[in-house]
């Protein structure tokens, strides 16, 4: 699907106050604590041999944990549906992923060409966007917050009918479960890439209201789940501030939107050079330069196949939007990462 196709869809299903991308669905329809399995191995490490050649990239939202509250019947239940997957599925598809082959690899060794993998492994960067829990997204099937438990390690919190309660079901604690079980699933440590916005707070900390009485612990966390996710193999990166559209903004509208990430987050959570660009809109150069002078010299956008692409200084790496779009639609293409037919969960989705 073309790149535009997908970033005019997004913005049609959006319902929150900035532009934001909706979701996918799970296998499960209910959320059941998981085993606290601690993020990082004492295995030994594979030995890693050099890869040259194309590195895949692969971006998902964050997890729907209840279909039957993401799924429903309008226009929010649809972009959910398009833009989602959920627990079961994501599950699912890492199953598949390790099974045929792949190996997660940190995004800076991609872009400079030094990848390096277990013998007869393929690399691939995962990332997600989003790692907000916005207000639109928390009542209809999605986690509430990210969390540390009592060991240190990254969970989330969901909120819902069903009570309060610490679980594994989302991208960045099931990803560190998973290396633990399968360790030359990562090369080096690597996990990925997680994009955040700034104007609803940081990984579900609304920490764009100083004015609310929980405002300094709701910092305090934001900083050790930042300190954690650093320490344990994921990289931080910017989705911009507002969710902006650089293909439809102007270079100083976004200077100032990077000013106030720059102001709000990363004081919090530290400087990063990643830059995801919303909805995969291709700016301009003049923007692309803009970012690079402001530090993001790597910058993601969205296609179907794996690019790297330089400009200007800029190292351009497309990612893969793994949704319901991309089932629907680019199932042959995914089949050497993962058989469609076999992870989407039609009952989940009521398809």
């Amino acid at each position: 699907m073309p790149v535009v196709c997908v970033a005019l869809l997004f913005s049609v299903a959006c319902t929150a106050a900035h532009p934001t991308p909706l979701a996918e669905a799970s296998g499960s329809t209910t959320s059941t604590p998981s085993t606290s399995v601690a993020s990082t191995t004492t295995v030994p490490p594979a030995a890693l041999v050099p890869w040259i050649g194309p590195v895949e990239h692969l971006f998902f939202h964050t997890l729907v944990v209840r279909p039957e509250l993401a799924f429903q019947r309008d226009a929010l239940g649809r972009g959910f549906r398009d833009y989602f997957v959920t627990v079961g599925e994501f599950r699912a598809i890492l199953d598949q992923l390790y099974a045929n082959g792949w190996t997660l690899v940190d995004i800076h060794h991609a872009i400079v060409g030094d990848v390096q993998v277990p013998e007869g492994r393929k690399p691939f960067v995962l990332s997600e966007d989003d790692v907000n829990y916005y207000d639109y997204s928390r009542p209809r099937g999605q986690a509430w917050r990210l969390v540390l438990d009592t060991s240190g390690d990254v969970k989330v919190e969901v909120r819902d009918d069903l009570g309060t309660r610490i679980t594994d079901d989302d991208l960045v604690p099931i990803v560190d479960e998973f290396v633990t079980a399968h360790p030359d699933f990562s090369a080096d440590g690597a996990k990925g890439v997680l994009g955040l916005t700034g104007y609803e707070g940081l990984f579900g900390e609304r920490v764009n209201r100083p004015s609310d009485p929980d405002f300094e612990g709701s910092a305090e966390r934001v900083s050790a789940l930042g300190a954690r996710l650093r320490a344990t193999g994921w990289t931080l990166a910017t989705h911009s501030y507002g969710h902006i559209d650089l293909s439809k903004v102007s270079t100083a509208r976004v200077q100032r939107d990077t000013d106030q990430w720059k102001a709000e987050a990363e004081p919090l959570i530290g400087s990063t050079d990643v830059y995801i660009y919303p909805f995969g809109a291709n700016p301009g150069l003049a923007t692309t330069n803009a970012l690079k002078a402001a530090g993001y010299s790597i910058q993601c956008n969205i296609d179907s196949t794996p690019r790297l692409v330089q400009r200007d200084g800029a190292s351009i790496m497309s990612r893969r939007h793994i949704d319901g779009i991309a089932f629907a639609q680019q199932a042959r293409h995914l089949a050497p990462l993962f058989d469609v037919d076999a992870v989407e969960d039609h009952d989940a989705r009521g398809t």
